[in-house]
């Protein structure tokens, strides 16, 4: 057993051993794969490694495809996306971070100028493996740019500002006078988040962009001298070089560097406009050596289109800024700029004009529903619906475009209503409900006695103005005893006093109603007399006027025991022998009336005296007549004569007329 442990224990060692030996022998492959003749070089420089996919002559950056959604695609390769603010802020409109020190030059972020940058490569002293850095160049004289300061987690400020230093030799180049500027400590050369990409060189380093420490000092790459090296400007020409003038001329045939003049050199020859020394043409300095400028129809660093045209009013300006909305000046397809970032007002942050009825709310529009319809919840002039603008929309009963509240459409365009609290013409009140016994009824007129309405205070309401029905004009019910003859009464003395000629009901007695009331002697519930109880409610006795059982007559107080023809006290009719004389009868009593009331004959009441007298004078009669009978025959002849007809008695003469009586005598 302890054998099997031992020779468990001697593989185990060897397994190790031989790990450790291939560890070695990989690291010093590494090791030796570095170039060393790369190191301190220009990223790119021949013979030396670059990344996977890149080129030394472009590091042009495509856009994302979801630039701009104001979404962070890191994934995509997105450093930052603030949406509709790209170009407009810190973020480019690429998706990339825009600082000082990223090789465009961004005047809304204050920036100046751009320091020129070197990417060189460098070992990495974790991984001993070759990778790169970025280092800002900084003129040691003349006009330079200001470098940015930068932390140990590569976060830069200021810089990007031109500086003015010491006017620079005649005979300086100018990549002599390049040098990196010195760093404080804790400060970078710059920002590793500047740099291209991650993954940096195939086959030797998968590192970032590192950063240099605080003691690094790094200038750009010089060859080493040695005792072979050729040496540019002895006026020899020697093995690498192209001529040698033995001059220190510059801009003449032959550089310093002891190279034949060419665009791209680095020096601005004659014929040249410019020669900043590399192959890219979208830098301000094209591979020809012209100048760039806005118009030339190449896009350069720092322009962001050029069409080559000087239409201001296309999709490339003539400053060759693609168009910024925001920016307050109208150029390229911007319809308005009103400078600001207001999305409401007038000029939307599109910068085109608000188009009411596209079916997108923008500028000043309350809504956009994108249709033509002016009754729904979005009018045709992208207003929301209100009341008062002149159209009705859904739910108004009216709009009259005015805010006139007491016509026919109120302010909340409504038809005016009584009950609607606003007083319209022909309403007294409004006080917006519908409570019928308050100040204000329903019908919007002002709560009244004889309104029909019982309100408080109102003991009664019937809706007219008659004082004499249940209830008075005062809509207090009436109050027996208050000496106000009011509603159903007819009578009110203001007593308690029942049996008087006003019973405390007010009303008057009736008759007939089976109540003794006031006046009344009976009231047996009917009105028909003879029942002991008369139809005036009196009771039934002889003298009432009224005929009873019993009665003959009864004419009431005029009866009467004295007068002819009257009825008499004992309600009987008048007869022979009551004493009184009435129109039938000629007497009442007395010895001169008989017992049916007629008077006794002058002859039978003296009959006896008259036949004595009568036979008396009857003995005279014949005695005269015998006495006289000459002068009476002699009467009746003259009586004879003077009734002949023609004779009157003015005929006959006076003495004849006078002689009888004279004979008498």
């Amino acid at each position: 057993m302890q054998n099997k442990q031992n020779i468990l224990a001697v593989l185990l060692c060897l397994t190790g051993l031989v790990t450790l030996v291939s560890s070695l022998r990989t690291t010093g492959r590494a090791q030796d794969s570095v170039p060393q003749e790369c190191l301190g070089l220009p990223y790119g420089s021949p013979g030396c490694p670059v990344r996977p996919g890149s080129s030394a002559a472009s590091s042009a950056r495509s856009k994302p495809p979801h630039c701009g959604d104001n979404l962070l695609q890191e994934t995509e390769g997105e450093q930052c996306d603030l949406g509709r603010f790209n170009g407009l802020s810190s973020c480019s409109t690429t998706c990339t971070a825009l600082f000082c020190g990223d090789s465009t030059i961004t005047p809304y972020l204050g920036e100046e100028c751009e320091p020129p940058v070197q990417e060189i490569y460098i070992l990495d002293p974790k991984t001993n493996l070759l990778t790169t850095k970025l280092q800002y160049m900084e003129s040691a004289c003349g006009r330079t740019c200001a470098v940015p300061t930068c932390d140990e987690e590569g976060l830069c400020e200021s810089g990007c500002q031109w500086k003015f230093k010491a006017a620079c030799p005649s005979s300086a180049s100018v990549s002599s006078l390049m040098v990196p500027p010195q760093t404080s400590s804790g400060d970078t050369a710059l920002s590793t988040s500047s740099s291209s990409a991650a993954g940096l060189i195939d086959g030797v380093s998968e590192s970032s962009v590192s950063s240099p420490s605080s003691s690094e000092m790094l200038y750009p790459a010089d060859a080493a001298s040695s005792a072979s090296t050729p040496l540019c400007g002895n006026d020899k020409v020697e093995t690498g070089e192209e001529c040698d003038d033995g001059n220190q001329v510059e801009e003449d045939s032959c550089t310093n560097q002891c190279t034949r003049p060419r665009c791209g050199d680095g020096f601005v020859q004659q014929n040249e406009e410019c020669d900043d020394g590399n192959r890219m043409n979208d830098d301000v300095c094209d591979n020809t050596c012209k100048s760039t400028r806005c118009g030339d129809g190449i896009v350069q660093t720092g322009e962001e289109c050029d069409d080559g045209n000087r239409n201001n009013l296309d999709d490339c300006p003539n400053d060759c800024a693609l168009s910024v909305c925001g920016d307050g000046i109208l150029e390229g397809r911007e319809q308005c700029d009103d400078g600001n970032f207001n999305n409401w007002d007038p000029c939307p942050n599109i910068c085109r004009l608000p188009v009411c009825g596209n079916g997108v709310r923008e500028g000043t529009e309350e809504c956009d529903d994108g249709n033509r319809n002016d009754t729904d919840t979005c009018s045709l002039s992208c207003t929301l619906p209100q009341c008062g603008d002149g159209v009705m929309q859904r739910g108004e009963e009216c709009d009259d475009g005015n805010q006139v509240n007491d016509d026919t459409c109120t302010n909340g365009c409504q038809k005016a209503r009584c009950g609607d609290a606003i007083v319209q013409a022909g309403e007294e009140c409004d006080d917006g409900n519908r409570i019928p016994d308050d100040l204000c009824n329903n019908s919007c007129l002002r709560a009244r006695c004889g309104d029909g309405v019982m309100q408080p205070g109102e003991e009664c309401d019937d809706g007219n103005r008659n004082s004499f029905d249940e209830c008075p004009n005062s809509c207090k019910l009436p109050q027996c005893g208050d000496e106000l003859v009011e509603g159903k009464e007819q009578c009110d003395d203001g007593n308690q006093i029942n049996d008087d000629s006003c019973p405390n009901t007010c009303r008057l007695p009736t008759c007939g109603n089976n109540v003794v009331e006031a006046g009344e002697q009976c009231d047996d519930g009917n009105t028909a007399d003879d029942d002991e109880c008369s139809s005036s409610c009196r009771l039934e006795k002889c003298g009432d006027g009224v005929l009873q059982t019993g009665e003959e007559c009864d004419d009431g107080l005029s009866n009467s025991d004295t007068l002819p023809n009257a009825c008499r006290l004992s309600c009987r009719k008048p007869i022979c022998g009551d004493r009184v004389v009435d129109s039938s009868e000629q007497c009442d009593g007395g010895d001169d009336c008989t017992d049916v009331c007629s008077s006794v004959a002058f002859f039978e009441q003296y009959s006896t005296a008259l036949s004595a007298v009568g036979a008396v004078l009857f003995l005279i009669i014949i005695s005269a007549g015998i006495l006289f009978r000459r002068h009476l025959s002699t009467l009746f002849t003259f009586s004879k004569k003077v009734s002949v007809p023609g004779v009157s008695l003015d005929d006959i003469p006076l003495d004849e007329l006078e002689m009888p009586w004279h004979k008498w005598k």
